[in-house]
């Protein structure tokens, strides 16, 4: 029993690495934010995540309620809560040409709007072993939304490159 958990989670490892590994690295990139007030109202609170991570529909759905964003007041003047939509929306996943884009479309179903990056399930899936409580990988983000944390170069747009290892420690001795 104990040589059954761990190849199931080294088949895990593996298969969740093969998926990493076929990204391409040509078109390894996704928009960096680069609306000013955007940056600055949004990146006030938190990192200015890239507008090709979610479809139109999903930023139109949390800017519309910014008075409640995610348990905060991220309320802003109407004219700028405009601004920052349309920004959004016009540069959103259903309207970019990057592969990760039209992954991330492909993975949700149909009109579906999910109102966290981290609920797009191309983004969930590839992030699974991540949040298992026996990964021991190093370092170990608290939550998918730290993507700075394995994600070097998420600044400029790149979220291939990683920095953690995956450790067996916990498969040991079972």
């Amino acid at each position: 029993m104990k040589n059954v958990s761990f190849r199931m989670h080294l088949a895990a490892c593996t298969a969740i690495g093969a998926v990493v590994a076929a990204l391409p690295l040509a078109n390894a990139g996704v928009m960096v934010p680069a609306n000013a007030t955007y940056v600055k109202e949004c990146g006030a609170c938190h990192m200015p995540y890239s507008p090709q991570l979610l479809p139109a529909a999903s930023w139109k759905k949390i800017t519309s309620h910014l008075d409640d964003h995610f348990g905060d007041s991220a309320k802003l003047d109407a004219s700028t809560q405009s601004s920052v939509t349309d920004y959004l929306v016009a540069n959103s996943a259903d309207r970019a040409n990057s592969s990760e884009a039209r992954a991330i479309m492909q993975s949700v179903n149909g009109g579906a709007a999910p109102e966290r990056i981290t609920q797009v399930p191309y983004i969930r899936d590839l992030h699974a072993a991540v949040l298992d409580p026996t990964w021991n990988g190093h370092p170990r983000p608290k939550t998918l939304t730290e993507c700075g944390v394995c994600h070097r170069n998420v600044s400029q747009g790149n979220f291939t490159s990683k920095t953690f290892s995956v450790s067996d420690e916990a498969f040991r001795g079972r």
